[in-house]
């Protein structure tokens, strides 16, 4: 068992007009913390160890009402979003590599005349739902593949 140490930086923002924008962020499926957006941006530090293979890190927007959005003559004047600025692993910006995740979100939504359940290449989240960033360990390994 070759566990590898991985040290994460998450650099979150927000857009908000009342309500803070609460998240959680994850790792494998473990929680790693839940918070509230206090400061513009958010940084969230964290060390784990993770075995060979295949992981997934999770970001969690959580507590959107339709009260969040105000809507004045079919135009957004007021929202809540979570943004997601970046994440560095072991020192190293994913860069581009953010806009290969997916957004599920939590409940289907309208828009645009469309019902969607997810969204890729979504790096600013607008409704309840869990952004998921696929990698693999040795880390260093998979970014090269990425590449």
């Amino acid at each position: 068992m070759n566990e590898e140490k991985l040290k994460f930086v998450v650099t979150l923002s927000a857009t908000f007009w009342e309500r803070r924008p609460q998240f959680s962020i994850w790792l494998d499926d473990h929680v790693v913390t839940q918070s509230e957006i206090s400061a513009d941006p958010h940084n969230v530090v964290f060390e784990r160890a993770v075995e060979p293979g295949a992981h997934s890190l999770k970001i969690r927007l959580e507590n959107k009402t339709n009260h969040d959005t105000q809507i004045k003559d079919r135009v957004i004047v007021n929202d809540m979003l979570l943004n997601i600025d970046d994440i560095t692993i072991d020192d190293i910006s994913l860069g581009n590599l953010l806009w290969s995740a997916e957004y599920l979100l939590d409940q289907p939504q309208e828009y645009n005349g469309k019902t969607i359940n997810h969204l890729d290449n979504c790096v600013n989240l607008g409704w309840n739902g869990t952004y998921t960033l696929k990698f693999s360990s040795p880390f260093y390994i998979w970014l090269l593949e990425q590449l």
